[in-house]
């Protein structure tokens, strides 16, 4: 592979993440079934909408005690929603820093400003980073930008601000349907499945 740039996705790329987590906390912290936790967050498109910048924090955790029917205090809706990240394992940032050896490496993913505080909470406590921004060149949000994956316009975005065209950059994501859309328009991609670590995919191209 021939390439100026890395682009990673980040949960289940660089961060552990499990969705059936946040159903979990939310049916404990009100007792309501699982299913009927899950149901209502995907029916009401919840995480589309908050990742592509639609609600603010505030707007957000109103948004989830009136889907859920629930008085749920902030702390316990940010507890609940952040029960989704698990952890980032040491030879994922220290690929990152050995990619950067070589190459620019950026971050785009459809992630929200709750999470990303998380992770930048995480990164501090476990590994003596401050934030994202340090590890990667630049951070492309979801929420931050208003757009969100597998639209093509994401992409393009990207592409427009690094200064690179499709086929020089090399895109890895665990999410199908992003990969599909990223490899139309020409960007270079390796699908990462949840069994192997995106350490294993790197071996042979760094």
């Amino acid at each position: 592979m021939k390439f100026k740039a890395v682009i990673f996705d980040f949960g289940n790329v660089i961060i552990n993440i499990e969705f059936q987590r946040i159903y979990q906390t939310f049916a404990k912290f009100t007792s309501k079934p699982i299913a009927y936790i899950e149901k209502r967050i995907t029916e009401d498109q919840i995480f589309r909408r908050y990742e592509s910048g639609q609600f603010t924090d505030e707007e957000f955790r109103e948004v989830i005690r009136q889907t859920l029917g629930f008085p749920l205090s902030d702390h316990e809706v940010d507890t609940a929603w952040n029960a989704i990240l698990l952890d980032i394992p040491a030879d994922r940032i220290d690929l990152i820093h050995k990619i950067r050896q070589k190459y620019p490496v950026f971050l785009l993913s459809n992630t929200n400003n709750i999470h990303i505080k998380a992770s930048n909470n995480y990164l501090k406590k476990t590994h003596g980073i401050n934030s994202l921004d340090i590890l990667f060149d630049k951070l492309f949000l979801s929420y931050e930008m208003g757009m969100w994956k597998p639209d093509t316009e994401i992409y393009y975005e990207v592409l427009r601000s690094i200064n690179l065209e499709p086929n020089e950059v090399v895109f890895f994501d665990d999410n199908l349907q992003n990969i599909e859309s990223a490899k139309a328009i020409g960007m270079q991609t390796i699908l990462v499945e949840s069994t192997t670590s995106v350490v294993e995919y790197c071996k042979n191209i760094f």
